[in-house]
């Protein structure tokens, strides 16, 4: 009893640890930011109203790395995982303060991924019965498959960082639904668990200082791409790994399951990116054609489109996890998120249209929209 006891009170205090140690690191980032001009900026397409420090990822990723060793049980992969995020995280900092080519960013996202693969072991090698027509193992394509889900679901953050608690919200809400999924699971993994307690706690307390309140009309601290970067790489390594078997671990959820948790961010990203290319843009262009910036077109106050987007974030989570839970089958889940994009894009690229005939009409304009004409 006396052992069961401790276990107890080592774990909550190591989460407690973990907690107060991302408070700390935040809270004496941003003393330094602005000596080293390490903030944002406000511009045309950057409406905050004063420099905000950008030191919010690196924060984060330390409390992590400096949290997940002390866990009791760890698996041989958690020391590719940090090896990974500190990597990414650096690369994300030095992108917030000098700038980085997106092709230099591609590159150490792909070697992390690799080595996520190789020496890590977490491989998407099983999409599941998607089409009704029975399991796809993916076999030799594993590896560019993996590459693209994880790189796709790392800018799928960074391009939804965009408005106060937005995405570190929707991470927090992400890393619940993989707890309640592996939780409930026969076979719990209870090493996953523990990684996304201390990874949700690490978020808490990043977004303590992001997270807009009564008494905070606007963000403290951003995450920069060093935070948006390391949260979609840890947050691609558990979907992947708890939705494949492994070695002594059997799949928690299916990987349509992990879709829909991740539907919010997914949908946005790949909608965007579809008019930016049909514009004949790069699809990595920066503009304000995302879902929160149409809806703050629309007049919504920046904290209400805030609470919108993490209500959608747990209602297609809600979906993923009932589906799982009632063993809809997987071939469903994939037509019907399949409408669901195809219903979001019609409706999102409505919406944008409208506003740039608004645009035109007023005789304004953004040099980065492309024209009704191009859609």
């Amino acid at each position: 009893m006396m052992s069961g006891l401790n276990d107890v009170v080592t774990k909550y205090g190591l989460l407690l640890y973990t907690l107060l140690l991302s408070i700390g690191f935040v809270a004496l980032s941003t003393k330094v930011a602005g000596r080293l001009g390490w903030v944002d900026r406000p511009d045309d397409r950057k409406q905050h109203r004063h420099p905000v420090p950008l030191t919010g990822g690196v924060a984060m990723c330390a409390a992590f790395c400096l949290s997940l060793p002390l866990a009791s049980d760890k698996p041989d992969a958690y020391p590719v995982l940090l090896a990974c995020l500190v990597v990414l995280a650096l690369v994300g900092a030095y992108d917030d303060l000098r700038s980085v080519q997106p092709a230099t960013r591609f590159l150490f996202q792909i070697v992390a991924v690799l080595l996520m693969t190789f020496n890590g072991q977490v491989l998407l090698s099983n999409l599941g019965n998607l089409l009704g027509w029975g399991s796809i193992s993916l076999g030799e394509f594993a590896i560019p498959f993996t590459l693209f889900g994880i790189v796709g679901v790392i800018n799928a953050f960074n391009m939804i960082d965009g408005l106060d608690g937005l995405a570190g919200g929707v991470a927090l809400i992400v890393i619940g639904w993989l707890l309640a999924l592996n939780l409930t699971a026969p076979v719990p993994d209870h090493h996953a668990s523990n990684a996304l307690l201390i990874l949700a706690m690490v978020v808490i307390g990043f977004l303590c200082f992001n997270l807009r309140h009564p008494w905070r009309i606007q963000a403290s601290v951003f995450m920069g791409d060093s935070g948006s970067t390391m949260l979609g790489f840890a947050l691609g390594w558990f979907l992947v790994s708890l939705s494949q078997d492994r070695e002594g671990q059997a799949a928690v959820m299916t990987p349509m399951t992990a879709v829909w948790i991740l539907a919010v961010p997914l949908l946005d990203t790949v909608t965007v990116m579809i008019r930016r290319l049909r514009a004949r843009q790069s699809p990595f262009n920066a503009d304000r054609q995302h879902l929160h910036h149409l809806l703050l077109n629309y007049g919504y106050p920046d904290g209400q489109v805030t609470m919108m987007l993490l209500a959608g974030a747990l209602i297609t989570g809600a979906i993923g996890m009932a589906a799982h839970q009632l063993d809809v089958p997987e071939f469903v889940q994939f037509y019907g998120f399949l409408g669901a994009f195809l219903l979001y894009y019609q409706v999102t690229t409505h919406i944008w249209l409208r506003h740039l005939v608004r645009l035109q009409a007023g005789g304004d304009g953004q040099a980065n929209s492309p024209t009704p004409t191009q859609q």
